[in-house]
């Protein structure tokens, strides 16, 4: 056992160590920095200067308050743990520890210079990253024990139950419609200013696909083409109104949200038995204003959020019940195993994975059930897009959709290696060198997978691209994990903003050359102000410690990560196969064109908060033991 005065110490220098690592420059200590403050040949003199630039933001008062504090709290910790023997506990929050340190130190270099210079760039710079790692973890860690010891030190049981509270109450007789009408209530003032609705360009292309004024691909999923064809078809063309046409689908995702989320508190509720998180939930779904807004947009992602969170909501009573379900809960689990099919090309791998956890957790039969609904869901979607694809001459979608990551490893190679000839040839059959230096991003692909020659470029092409490709791996295997990570970094890390569209769609995104059909859809007049006020606000709300996080794609994987670890603390295997979807959908991103894109994250942002409730009825209301 440390003494008294040792573990203080211990915990001053792990705070210094922290406030190091929260004041690291954002560029390269490099010689010629260091010589501009200091004419000398003295490689030690040098090095000194450069760890001073280096962490120069450490000096002043915020500073010195902050170390105190952080001080203070690793103390409090430690003597927490102090007479603990819990090995588990030891090596869970340093396994946390590691990981989140780890997004921390190369999400920084990546945020300030698109490459990871700032951890490699040499020696100093390497040593300045091994102490920026060692004060993230210190403080990761600390945090991760604080947050487990907590929950471990709270009595097991059931808060005050449905059974204590007046049954006369409109809200306890009808809960799903008090909630429902609480959400209308909240968003009312968003869908009033925002008439009819906000819309994203991906929609008005679908849109034009189903009238068929553009060629409909399989680029974008069938199904959600389906219903904005059909709302823009009833509005336009029978009642002669643009503007009704995107505020009938807008209006059906309103109500339809409204009901899903309050089926699911409801739900959740009944779960646990706790009016925190019925509370909770309630108020960050009816206040939090990207919900409203992004429920009130044209785009196949809310749908596909919205299937997401009926689909979790069905594993946990799939969880719950042992498998045990009624028929009636069977079917509509299988519909929205269909309906996570139907909303997203990529939907299908969230089924395929999912469903060997789910089969682990039940016993024999109900594997044998589990299994066959989702692969009959599977084979359903695959047969309807099938004949639905022949019957409209619905075309495949590009090639280049899949090909993201290979397009930029191959892009920033050309930005910063030579290429041989034969290279040159051979990648210029799949997209001109000139175009890929021109429009090169690191970290939205779309700049160049737009100029994919999809018209000229053959198999035999891309057989030999491929080949190129790994052969330019072979000789500098670095700039591909780079180029991955830089495409890919903020759904890791919270500190990056969104890219692209922001966190939310405030326009009527429809332009000329996809809007064929010439749809006159704009928002009133009289409203522009009251929307300028509510879009600013937003942003300035963003910008807020703490509740900015809430914007954040990197926020949710980590709280995913948080959930994911305490229910490993607390032996509950079987509540941690619900997370295996959301971490599908957090590789997904991965691999996609853009990076830190908040559209691709959503159904993880929508369904978090009910995993956060999902967790608290694992460790509180079954048995657990914890094995050291």
């Amino acid at each position: 056992m440390l003494r008294k005065i040792d573990r203080k110490i211990i915990c001053m220098v792990a705070a210094f160590f922290t406030i190091l690592a929260f004041s690291t420059a954002s560029q390269i200590m490099t010689n010629e920095a260091a010589l501009a403050v200091i004419d000398t040949d003295n490689t030690v003199i040098i090095n000194i200067v450069k760890l001073g630039l280096n962490y120069e933001k450490a000096y002043g008062v915020n500073s010195g308050i902050l170390l105190f504090l952080l001080a203070y709290f690793y103390h409090q910790v430690s003597k927490k743990k102090e007479n603990l023997a819990d090995r588990r506990l030891n090596r869970i929050t340093c396994i946390g520890g590691f990981i989140f340190s780890f997004f921390m130190v190369f999400g920084n270099s990546f945020f300030y210079l698109n490459s990871w210079d700032l951890i490699f760039y040499g020696k100093f710079q390497m040593f300045i990253s091994v102490i920026n790692f060692i004060g993230y973890f210190w403080l990761f860690q600390n945090i991760l024990t604080f947050l487990l010891l907590s929950l471990k030190g709270k009595k097991k049981g059931q808060e005050e139950t449905i059974d204590k509270e007046k049954k006369d109450k409109f809200f306890n007789r009808h809960p799903i419609l008090f909630y429902t009408l609480c959400f209308l209530i909240c968003w009312l003032p968003y869908i009033i200013i925002f008439y009819p609705g906000t819309m994203n360009m991906d929609s008005l292309f679908e849109i034009e696909q189903y009238l068929g004024e553009i060629d409909w691909t399989t680029h974008h999923p069938i199904f959600p083409t389906i219903i904005f064809g059909i709302f823009m078809k009833l509005g336009s063309f029978y009642l002669s109104n643009d503007n009704l046409g995107l505020f009938l689908n807008n209006i059906f995702q309103i109500f339809l949200g409204a009901i899903l989320l309050s089926y699911s508190i409801h739900y959740l509720y009944k779960l646990t038995k706790s009016k925190k998180i019925k509370y909770g939930l309630l108020l960050f779904f009816a206040f939090f204003p990207i919900w409203p807004i992004n429920f009130y947009t044209e785009v196949k992602d809310i749908y596909f959020s919205m299937a997401i969170l009926l689909y979790m909501i069905f594993s946990m009573k799939f969880i719950v019940a042992n498998g045990n379900l009624n028929p009636k809960e069977w079917m509509v689990y299988l519909l929205s195993m269909i309906f996570v099919y139907l909303f997203r090309n990529n939907g299908i791998f969230i089924i395929l994975f999912s469903f060997p956890f789910l089969a682990i957790v039940v016993k024999k039969m109900e594997k044998i059930k589990i299994i066959t609904c989702s692969i009959l869901a599977i084979v359903f979607c695959m047969i309807f897009t099938q004949i639905y694809r022949q019957a409209n001459d619905i075309k495949k979608g590009c090639v280049a959709e899949a090909l993201s990551i290979p397009f930029q490893q191959t892009a920033r190679y050309v930005m910063e290696y030579e290429l041989t000839e034969e290279e040159e040839n051979t990648i210029n059959k799949i997209i001109d060198i000139k175009d890929i230096k021109e429009n090169y991003n690191p970290e939205i692909v779309d700049y160049v997978k737009g100029k994919y020659k999809q018209t000229t470029a053959t198999n035999e092409d891309l057989k030999e691209y491929f080949i190129a490709w790994f052969n330019m791996f072979l000789k500098h295997p670095a700039v591909y994990f780079e180029a991955t990570m830089n495409s890919a970094y903020g759904y890791y890390y919270p500190n990056k903003t969104e890219n692209k569209d922001s966190f939310a769609q405030f326009t009527i995104d429809i332009p000329a050359h996809i809007n064929k059909n010439n749809f006159e859809l704009q928002f009133l007049p009289d409203t522009k102000e009251n929307r300028q006020i509510i879009e600013r606000s937003i942003y300035t709300l963003r910008n807020m410690p703490v509740i900015g996080l809430l914007f954040s794609c990197g926020f949710y994987t980590w709280g995913l990560i948080v959930v994911t670890l305490i229910l490993w603390y607390f032996n509950r295997k079987k509540e941690m196969v619900l997370l295996v979807p959301l971490y599908v959908i957090i590789l997904v991103c991965t691999a996609s064109p853009v990076n830190a894109f908040v559209r691709y994250m959503q159904p993880v942002m929508l369904t978090l908060p009910f995993m956060i409730g999902w967790m608290m009825y694992g460790i509180k209301y079954n048995k657990f033991s914890i094995k050291n």
